[in-house]
């Protein structure tokens, strides 16, 4: 008597939790999913994004890093990057292609194996690259005339090399005719010469070992951007109120310090290459393994198919 006592108060128990469990209002809704939570020393709040993606471009993989993949023309009417060959996927060498901001015109190289280090001249009517010649199995660097696409190989009469390899990087564009080039010149042996478009002279101006050379550095802005160990390729917009980063877990960030938030990039789970802002800071390229997702912070960007 007294077992049948207590399984009747256990069921009634179990009743009036169910019917307790059975009134919640919020009963089979969903548990809404909280935003990602910050560092506290960040004081950045996370929002949804605001940024509006303008376009995705097939690029090639490089495999050790080639140098500056992409970049904007001074007047950042011009984005110039690489395409592979067949406009799809690609390893190692691609064309050369330059997008017009203004008109959606698209203009590539042909028959030239373009392997990176995109770096325009300060008037922008020029862009110089790294190549390959693939008859020769050297590396040489183009300057290439925007305006018609004629191409000066400026190692046509021979590429520095050695024993093991001929690689190059471009250091920076002295003014809109000479170009400072790093080449190698021996076992651990490297060099920077300038060289003039015009005229085809050159100088040394540096000699050291080849772990010196920083040429082929993808070239990142961050100036004033205070330390954050887990801001990982921190780049600021030049106008400086943005700062593109990936953190620990390869997720692209958007930051805007000085307004106090910062938001997610979408970038189809690829892991992050290199970024480049336009002059104006309002777009931004990023780069993955096998692809380049342009941004326009401001959603104003009308660029025609």
């Amino acid at each position: 008597m007294q077992r049948i006592v207590w399984l009747n108060l256990l069921l009634g128990l179990v009743l009036a939790g169910c019917s307790v469990l059975g009134t919640d209002p919020n009963a089979g809704q969903p548990t809404p999913t909280a935003l990602p939570t910050t560092d506290p020393d960040e004081g950045l709040r996370v929002t949804v994004s605001t940024a509006c993606q303008v376009r995705t471009f097939p690029t090639i993989h490089v495999d050790p890093p080639a140098g500056d993949m992409m970049g904007w023309s001074p007047d950042g009417q011009i984005f110039a990057y690489v395409t592979p060959f067949n406009n799809q996927w690609g390893w190692f060498t691609g064309n050369l292609t330059l997008l017009s901001m203004e008109t959606g015109e698209i203009r590539a190289t042909r028959d030239t194996k373009v392997t990176g280090d995109i770096t325009w001249s300060p008037d922008g009517t020029r862009i110089a690259f790294t190549a390959l010649r693939t008859t020769e199995n050297l590396y040489t660097v183009i300057v290439l005339l925007t305006s018609d696409f004629t191409p000066l190989d400026l190692y046509a009469a021979g590429a520095a090399t050695d024993d093991f390899g001929s690689a190059k990087g471009i250091v920076r564009w002295t003014d809109n005719n000479r170009i400072q080039v790093n080449e190698t010149c021996g076992v651990d042996c490297s060099r920077v010469v300038e060289i003039n478009i015009s005229g085809q002279g050159q100088q040394v101006l540096q000699t050291g070992r080849k772990q010196d050379g920083t040429s082929l550095k993808i070239a990142l802005n961050q100036k004033g951007i205070a330390a954050n160990p887990e801001w990982q390729m921190a780049n600021a917009s030049p106008d400086g109120s943005r700062i593109f980063y990936v953190d620990q877990d390869d997720q692209a960030w958007m930051a805007a310090p000085d307004e106090g938030y910062k938001y997610r990039l979408t970038l189809d789970m690829e892991f992050v290459q290199e970024s480049k802002w336009s002059p104006g800071s309002q777009l931004i390229a990023v780069r993955t393994d096998e692809n380049i997702f342009l941004y326009d912070l401001e959603c104003s960007l009308d660029l025609p198919e």
